[in-house]
């Protein structure tokens, strides 16, 4: 599994699943309560952490975490 983030602190992984997303989540210590349900479900990147959890991501643009969502990465 792929781990992305952008500069507006959104996190998703690919493949892009709600359950993947919270298999990312435990695997990089976020908590549930950071978790945004929705048809564009998504992490925030806690504020403290956006340094330690860019270094543990893939940062891409805004553009390209919904692609991730949408299932249309373009992505490597």
């Amino acid at each position: 599994m792929r781990y992305f983030s952008d500069a507006q602190r959104h996190l998703v992984c690919w493949p892009y699943s709600v359950e993947g997303l919270h298999e990312m989540a435990r695997a990089l210590g976020i908590k549930r309560c950071w978790f945004h349900a929705g048809r564009l479900a998504h992490y925030d990147v806690p504020k403290k952490r956006i340094a330690e959890i860019a270094l543990k991501t893939e940062v891409v643009s805004g553009r390209e975490i919904l692609s991730i969502i949408k299932g249309k990465p373009h992505v490597p």
